[in-house]
């Protein structure tokens, strides 16, 4: 636990992913993503293909096919329903209550806290309030907010601007190839979570400088001491 809490306590600032990271939505963005490749372009993926294509942003994920124009489809009207189809099943949504209070522990004790997602602001703007950590979060950088959305590193070197850090004292947390890929080109450390849609063994081939396999172990790899009850 010694050797595992100083590695972790040396990164003052704390980046997160939210989908698959925060909360756990893979089934529901899978779900939706195959809902209106269906109803828009009479088409889908293997839903293995679809969970890798999880972690970025909605505008290219309704591309994946390529312009929906050529089907007489406006991208704009896919993207729509797959917010109106995640609204309606918003219920399904689960916080990963470990992984919640630990970003809350980090903010209170001190670190730099930001959200770095391939979420729009328009997605944003529904799940942020629903997550209680609003409060909590120095600064949100959504696709909307780059030019070139994860695995580009704008948004994570945009986040450290906004924070004031630096690469050598942040670590960037996520649950997709796509995080892990922004994190090494920023120059941050990367903390890999297996709960969401990468399987284990990708996100290893990117050698992540932290590996958590289990929200409840999360706060201890990080250094940070979470409250009790």
């Amino acid at each position: 636990m010694t050797d595992a809490l100083s590695r972790g306590a040396r990164y003052k600032t704390l980046l997160w992913d939210i989908d698959g990271t925060l909360i756990d939505t893979t089934h529901l963005v899978a779900e939706g993503l195959d809902h209106v490749y269906r109803t828009f372009l009479g088409r889908t993926l293997p839903m293995d293909e679809i969970r890798a294509i999880i972690g970025t942003p909605l505008a290219e994920q309704v591309r994946i096919f390529g312009d929906p124009r050529q089907w007489g489809v406006a991208p704009e009207e896919m993207e729509a329903e797959f917010i109106r189809c995640w609204e309606s099943r918003k219920h399904e949504e689960r916080l990963i209550p470990e992984a919640i209070a630990t970003l809350i522990a980090g903010k209170q004790q001190g670190r730099g806290t930001a959200l770095v997602t391939s979420k729009n602001h328009a997605e944003i703007r529904n799940t942020l309030p629903r997550m209680g950590i609003a409060e909590c979060v120095d600064a949100v950088i959504t696709a909307d907010d780059v030019k070139v959305p994860k695995p580009d590193p704008e948004g994570v070197g945009l986040a450290l601007t906004l924070l004031k850090s630096t690469p050598s004292e942040t670590i960037f947390i996520g649950d997709t190839v796509h995080d892990m890929r922004a994190g090494r080109a920023a120059g941050v450390a990367r903390c890999a979570v297996t709960w969401g849609a990468a399987p284990r063994a990708r996100l290893l081939a990117e050698e992540p400088e932290l590996v958590c396999d289990d929200p409840a172990d999360l706060a201890r790899l990080l250094g940070i001491c979470r409250p009790g009850p």
